[in-house]
C-alpha cells in the first residue's frame, strides 16, 4: 500500500469516528460515491456551439448530462439548469459574467456582515474589472436594511444585487428586493450557496428563484451532492449566456463523474429533501436552545437559527477562549467545527443524529475540559446515513 493510500484510508477511519459540525460540509451516499468512482471519473465529452461533440464515446455523457439538468429543473422548479460548474464560486463567476459589464456596479452583504469573500477586493471584482459595494445590513438582527438599500440602489445605479452569506441563518424579504432592483433596472442574484439543500426541500427561501433571475450554489453544503456547482434561471437569454461563459471562460472539462453524482443526489433530493431539510432546521434551532442552556453563548436569542448554521457569540472568549481554541477543544474530543465560531447541523441530520440536548452537552463538557472521546466514539459508532435509497 503507498503512503498515501494509507493516508486516505487513515482519514476515512478517522473522520467515521467524529461528529462532523461544520456548516460547508456533507456527506454522500453509497450510491453517490460509486458513481463519483466510476469509469466517468476519466472520461472526457465537449459539445461544442455548433451541436457537435468533440470526442467520441460519449453515446451515454450527453445523455447523463441531459437528464442530471433535467431533475435540477424538477427539484427547483425552473426552466433552465447549468450544472456544469465545478464549484459555487464558478457558478457565481458565470453568473456575474452573464449579468455585467466592465466598470459596472454590484451590491452584494459585505463580509463583516457574514457575505461571501469573493465578492469583494481583488477577488472577483478585481477579475472581472467591476466596482463592488455593501448591501446595508443590521448584523444583530441578520437583516437587510431595506429603505437604506433603496436609496443606495438609486446613488450607485447597480446592474446586480447579489443576495446570499457564509454566514447565513435568516430569509430574505425577496419581494422587496425584487421591487428595489426593477426600479434601478438591476439583476437579482441568489447565492444559495449555504443553503441550496434546504430551498430544494422547501423549508429556507422557498421564494429565492420566483423574486431573483439567477439561484445559484454549491451542490456539497445543505446539498446531497460532490463539490460542485449549479445555476438555475428562468430567463431564456441568461440560460444561454450562461452556458456560454461556462466552458473555456471560467472553465474547461466539467467532470462527468461529478456530473452524474450530481444527478443522483438530486433523485435522493426529490425523494427525501423536505423531510431531510426541516429535520435539519429543527436540529439548528434546538441546539442554539440546548447551548444557551449549558451556559455557551449563542447569537440570535430566541430564534437562533432558520437555517443549518448556529452562531456562537464571542462572548464565550473569557471562558472557552476564541473561536480557534473552541475548535481544536471540540476536535481533540472528536466534534469538528469550523474555526469561525459556526456549527452547522447538515451532515448530523443526515447520518440520522438528532439529540440536540445531548449534543450541547458534550460541546459543554469538552469545553470545560472533560475527556468525551469515548463518548463521542460510541454515538458515531450506531449512526449510518440516512435519506437515500
Amino acid at each position: 500500500m503507498s503512503i498515501l493510500n494509507d493516508l486516505v484510508n487513515k482519514h476515512n477511519f478517522y473522520r467515521e469516528s467524529t461528529l462532523n459540525l461544520q456548516a460547508s460540509e456533507n456527506v454522500l451516499s453509497p450510491a453517490v460515491r460509486e458513481v463519483l468512482s466510476s469509469d466517468l471519473a476519466s472520461r472526457y465529452s465537449h459539445v461544442m456551439d455548433s451541436g457537435f461533440n468533440g470526442y467520441g464515446g460519449c453515446r451515454y455523457s450527453e445523455e447523463i448530462l441531459k437528464e442530471t439538468e433535467n431533475l435540477m429543473k424538477k427539484l427547483y422548479g425552473s426552466k433552465y439548469a447549468e450544472v456544469k460548474t465545478i464549484g459555487g464560486h464558478v457558478a457565481a463567476e458565470v453568473a456575474i459574467l452573464s449579468t455585467m459589464n466592465r466598470k459596472e456596479n454590484m451590491l452584494a452583504i459585505g463580509e463583516n456582515c457574514g457575505g461571501y469573500t469573493g465578492y469583494f477586493g481583488n477577488y472577483i471584482p478585481s477579475m472581472f474589472s467591476i466596482n463592488s459595494y455593501e448591501i446595508p445590513y443590521d448584523a444583530e438582527d441578520q437583516e437587510i436594511k431595506y429603505d437604506e438599500l433603496e436609496k443606495v440602489s438609486k446613488n450607485i445605479n447597480p446592474s446586480v444585487i447579489l443576495l446570499g452569506q457564509s454566514f447565513f441563518v435568516k430569509p430574505y424579504d425577496m419581494k422587496r428586493i425584487r421591487e428595489i432592483g426593477d426600479d434601478c433596472n438591476a439583476r437579482i442574484i441568489y447565492d444559495g450557496s449555504h443553503v441550496m439543500g434546504l430551498i430544494a426541500g422547501k423549508q429556507f427561501q422557498q421564494d429565492a428563484l420566483k423574486y431573483s433571475d439567477i439561484l445559484l450554489g454549491s451542490t456539497h453544503k445543505t446539498f446531497f451532492g460532490p463539490q460542485g456547482g449549479i445555476a438555475l434561471t428562468n430567463d431564456e437569454e441568461l440560460s444561454h449566456r450562461m452556458s456560454f461563459n461556462t466552458v473555456w471562460k471560467t472553465m474547461d472539462n466539467y467532470h462527468l463523474n461529478r456530473i452524474a453524482a450530481l444527478g443522483v443526489a438530486a433523485e435522493e433530493m426529490l425523494q427525501f429533501g423536505e423531510e431531510y431539510a426541516s429535520q435539519v432546521c429543527k436540529n439548528s434551532a434546538q441546539l442554539g436552545k440546548a447551548l444557551e442552556e449549558h451556559r455557551i453563548k449563542v447569537k440570535y436569542s430566541p430564534w437562533y437559527s432558520y437555517s443549518h448554521q448556529v452562531h456562537l457569540s464571542r462572548e464565550n472568549e473569557n471562558e472557552f477562549g476564541d473561536f480557534l481554541k473552541i475548535s481544536q477543544k471540540l476536535e481533540e474530543n472528536g466534534i469538528i467545527t469550523d474555526r469561525e465560531g459556526r456549527i452547522g447541523t447538515a451532515e448530523i441530520t443526515r447520518i440520522g443524529y438528532n439529540d440536540m440536548d445531548e449534543l450541547a452537552n458534550l460541546i459543554k463538557e469538552a469545553l470545560s475540559g472533560k475527556d468525551i472521546k469515548s463518548e463521542v466514539k460510541a454515538i458515531r459508532k450506531n449512526l449510518k446515513i440516512k435519506y437515500n435509497r
